[in-house]
């Protein structure tokens, strides 16, 4: 005579597969374009940042595709219930995410350019234009779309069968720290904890507004910022590494967090109910 598998090891399991499904078109995607840009080529050429474009279409369109096959087939679910909201009603949440990140980090690096640690650009204006554009483009389709979506978007949705609240966001903070350090192929604690700190902040976000659009919206200024300051030579920056982290990470970090949990997010921003399937 058998035993019946216990509901809970029941549901482990079919949260563990479905997670390891997601992850799969985003990790392979994220590894063959790490592979695809040695440390060598210029980050900031034009078709380099327009490959990573193009690669991030191809990583997004996947990303999403699998996601929707498991919401729609194996969960039964609408799109909205993963947190994947329409883009009619998301698209104020991403320009607000993208805002309360974009202030307060130019704020910052006002001070530091009063205090002696300027930024300057090293590119003329049309050149440095064109640069943060393909850059930002970059990072919206290879990066914040897919990861958000993934991570902030079905994976979150999953680990909810499992637990509630911040242990959701602390647990998929985690994996997307780990699925970084696999990638990387690098343990340091330092790059590792930044990792954690962008799941813990962008799974808060997801929380709070029960849309992945506000997440994806702090997470494309972020990266846009932090690789225009720190690996591309459009733009120098007279401080150090530690000095230019509180202004891309520390600061803008903590005050979304106070604003948010103090104030919430505006009326005019806030997206009503979704009705898409």
């Amino acid at each position: 005579m058998t035993t019946a598998p216990d509901p809970r090891s029941r549901r482990l399991a079919a949260a563990a597969w479905r997670i390891a499904l997601a992850l799969l078109p985003l990790g392979a995607g994220l590894f063959l374009v790490a592979g695809m840009f040695p440390p060598s080529e210029d980050p900031s050429a034009p078709g380099t940042l327009g490959a990573r474009i193009a690669a991030g279409i191809v990583i997004s369109a996947a990303s999403l595709a699998v996601i929707a096959l498991l919401v729609r087939v194996a969960d039964r679910r609408r799109m909205s219930e993963a947190g994947l909201t329409s883009v009619r009603t998301g698209w104020r949440l991403a320009l607000w995410g993208a805002f309360i990140w974009t202030v307060p980090s130019a704020a910052t690096f006002g001070v530091l350019a009063l205090l002696g640690s300027p930024l300057t650009a090293t590119l003329t204006g049309p050149e440095l234009a064109r640069t943060v554009l393909l850059l930002l483009m970059a990072v919206l389709l290879s990066e914040a779309i897919p990861e958000e979506a993934v991570f902030r978007g079905y994976v979150t949705t999953v680990l909810g069968t499992l637990t509630r609240g911040w242990g959701v966001i602390v647990v998929q903070a985690l994996l997307f720290t780990l699925l970084a350090a696999i990638l990387r192929q690098n343990a340091d604690p330092a790059d590792l904890s930044l990792f954690l700190s962008m799941g813990i902040g962008f799974g808060y976000l997801r929380m709070v507004t029960g849309s992945v659009w506000m997440p994806i919206g702090f997470h494309t200024a972020f990266q846009t910022g932090s690789q225009l300051v720190l690996s591309q030579d459009a733009v120098g920056f007279a401080g150090g590494t530690g000095a230019a982290m509180l202004a891309l990470g520390v600061i803008p970090f903590s005050v979304a967090a106070i604003l948010v949990s103090s104030t919430g997010i505006p009326r005019i921003v806030h997206p009503g109910p979704d009705r898409s399937s």
